[in-house]
């Protein structure tokens, strides 16, 4: 216990290194950047990027954080769709409480995934999250369809927030403006999460289990947090892209949208806080720009994303820093 103290306060004091400093400016870099991008691209696509790169956040806290890849993260983003559309749809809420709902709703599918795979690694985590996923959205098409209405998508009325201001949520502008302060509220949390003993302890887990485990350490419950937290921020994703799209759909379920979030976090840099959030952003708009030119953007895009891939093998802003470390190591010896 008295090493576990000891990190624990290690954790907490240290001085910050240069890589907390410099992941801390770019992600305020990155939030003046946002500020300003319904003017850069078409808001349309600004949105989808605030609330794809804050999924792809969420997702990366088990990936880059804790080390636990899981291929069913589509499972969080839906239900926190679906619950958010249905509060709205059948209990007339505000859209407050439907945000509320879309976090409980990813909690509670990460809590399932948490109880029945916490324990496994690897591969065998990964699967079971991907059938649990799958499953969902095979519930949501078909023997759910009286609530989810399938294919047809469950469409919600047009949108507005009265507090603390008034905003239409039906002009693009003042729903990205909306969707941006949640994200960068997110990315603060997110930030403080895991800069936090319980973030240093994640990364513990990550880079040598064992020795965290010796340490004193209940890596079950920080496993079981850590997917929670993930489950929770890609809820609230998830009703953001209900809000956006003015409808749930079961896309958000299937498989291909957990294939897509790994391809955005490994193209920023997994073992990075911004990585993702940036990967986020360059694929998005790879797409968005390739797929106006040719019916055939996916082939496109994949090309171009294993291009990337191998000239920044550690992703576009993870080999950044690595190239940043490697300019200092001189220097500090």
């Amino acid at each position: 216990m008295n090493a576990k103290k000891q990190i624990n306060e290690a954790a907490a004091y240290k001085p910050y290194s240069w890589q907390t400093v410099l992941e801390f400016r770019a992600m305020w870099v990155v939030l003046a950047l946002g500020i300003v991008l319904p003017f850069l691209v078409s808001k349309p696509l600004a949105t989808e990027i605030m609330i794809y790169a804050l999924f792809a956040l969420a997702f990366n806290l088990l990936l880059g954080h804790t080390g636990m890849i899981s291929f069913g993260h589509a499972g969080y983003l839906g239900v926190g769709s679906y619950a958010g559309a249905m509060v709205v749809f059948y209990g007339g809420v505000g859209v407050w409480v439907s945000l509320l709902a879309a976090m409980a709703g990813g909690a509670l599918v990460a809590v399932i995934v948490a109880l029945l795979a916490v324990k496994r690694k690897g591969a065998y985590f990964a699967m079971i999250s991907l059938a649990i996923a799958q499953m969902l959205y095979f519930l949501a098409l078909s023997p759910f369809k009286r609530w989810t209405e399938g294919e047809d998508s469950l469409k919600l009325p047009p949108l507005s927030v009265d507090f603390p201001i008034h905003l239409n949520l039906s002009d693009q502008m003042q729903l990205y403006y909306f969707v941006f302060v949640i994200v960068a509220l997110a990315v603060l949390a997110q930030w403080r999460l895991l800069n936090s003993p319980f973030g240093h302890a994640l990364k513990g887990i990550r880079e040598n289990e064992d020795r965290i485990r010796a340490c004193g350490f209940n890596i079950t419950r920080i496993k079981f947090l850590s997917i929670i937290y993930s489950g929770l921020f890609s809820g609230l994703a998830g009703g953001l892209l209900a809000i956006y799209l003015g409808a749930a759909s079961v896309t958000t379920l299937f498989w291909m949208t957990s294939g897509v979030v790994v391809m955005q976090t490994v193209l920023g840099g997994t073992h990075t806080f911004m990585g993702p959030f940036i990967g986020t952003m360059v694929f998005l708009y790879l797409r968005n720009n390739i797929s106006n030119y040719t019916d055939r953007w996916e082939m496109w895009v994949g090309a171009m994303f294993m291009a990337l891939i191998l000239l920044f093998p550690e992703g576009l802003w993870g080999t950044v820093m690595q190239k940043i470390g490697e300019r200092r190591r001189p220097s500090a010896s």
